[in-house]
């Protein structure tokens, strides 16, 4: 069986790295690697690798969700592709809900006995027919976003990871952001149904629970249900809005009356203000005043690895 490697060196602050050279020490089987150098270069790594070959093949990302996001990508409906994940990220929210790898011997059993598998779900978010992406956990628009931003050029998540507090610097952002982020209304609309609300923080919408580094924010989303699940938060003073996050380990986040679930195959959200939007983890940028967000479904997208018990 064919295995690549894509490893992101820099993933974690420097984890991925560290990750990587344990494993290699480790293996035994035949393989081949590949190393992300900026961003996307994850997707198309993979996409130029599933393209050469037509038969079974695991592809193992070594990396954390952004990573992720960018392999599974770049292997979008090609049933040959089987994704592996050794987690070396910070927030590692795939890892939460999917089936990874935890060191070499798992890998080398898994290529030589079982290569079970299973079918899952991809996001996809297209903006005002132009951009479009696809998510394996999440895509959000609002607060997560604007936090996501944050995050990512903040130093203080190096400092953060470099002492092994990385989950910390996703809490930190949201404190500062409970008082620099400004709310907006929101239009959505779904076979025929219309909901409006204000003073929105933000849009969540899911593919399976979990976010912000181990956050359950959609408890009842899964990944091969062939529904997305999305969760608004609106009309919740910044005070009550950090009292929701810290419930949301708990799951208690859904007696709130300003939290909103809804479930469906496809939406549209229509903002009335400019918002920051993320996939996966990744910001992408700024989505502008009534600006279309068409939030979908696509059943069967992708195979990852599913382990013995």
């Amino acid at each position: 069986m064919n295995v690549l490697f894509i490893v992101n060196e820099a993933a974690g602050n420097g984890k991925g790295k560290k990750v990587w050279l344990q494993l290699q020490e480790h293996l035994t089987i035949s393989y081949q690697v590949a190393f992300t150098e900026y961003a996307g270069h994850g997707q198309e790594i993979a996409q130029q690798w599933a393209h050469q070959q037509q038969e079974k093949k695991l592809l193992v990302v070594v990396g954390g969700d952004g990573t992720i996001h960018e392999v599974v990508s770049g292997v979008i409906h090609n049933k040959h592709i089987i994704i592996g994940v050794v987690r070396a990220g910070s927030g590692n929210d795939f890892a939460r809900y999917f089936h990874t790898f935890s060191n070499a011997q798992q890998i080398e059993d898994y290529v030589k006995t079982t290569l079970a598998n299973v079918r899952m779900d991809a996001g996809i978010v297209q903006i005002d027919n132009q951009r479009k992406e696809i998510f394996v956990n999440n895509a959000g628009i609002g607060f997560d976003a604007f936090v996501t931003k944050s995050i990512n050029t903040s130093p203080l998540k190096f400092y953060l990871n470099k002492i092994g507090l990385g989950k910390l610097s996703y809490a930190v952002a949201v404190i500062r952001g409970l008082f620099r982020f400004e709310r907006f209304d929101i239009t959505i609309r779904s076979e025929g149904q219309e909901w409006q609300f204000q003073q929105t923080w933000f849009v969540a919408m899911s593919n399976q629970p979990y976010f912000g580094g181990g956050m359950k924010i959609s408890p009842a989303a899964k990944a091969d249900d062939g529904q997305v699940d999305i969760t608004i938060v609106h009309g919740i003073s910044r005070i009550k809005l950090l009292l929701v996050f810290v419930t949301v380990f708990f799951e208690k986040h859904t007696k709130f009356k300003e939290v909103t679930f809804l479930q469906g195959q496809v939406f549209d959200l229509i903002v009335a203000d400019k918002v920051d939007c993320h996939t996966d983890g990744n910001y992408i940028g700024i989505v502008n005043q009534e600006t279309n967000i068409h939030c979908t479904i696509q059943q069967n997208a992708w195979q990852v690895i599913v382990k013995d018990s």
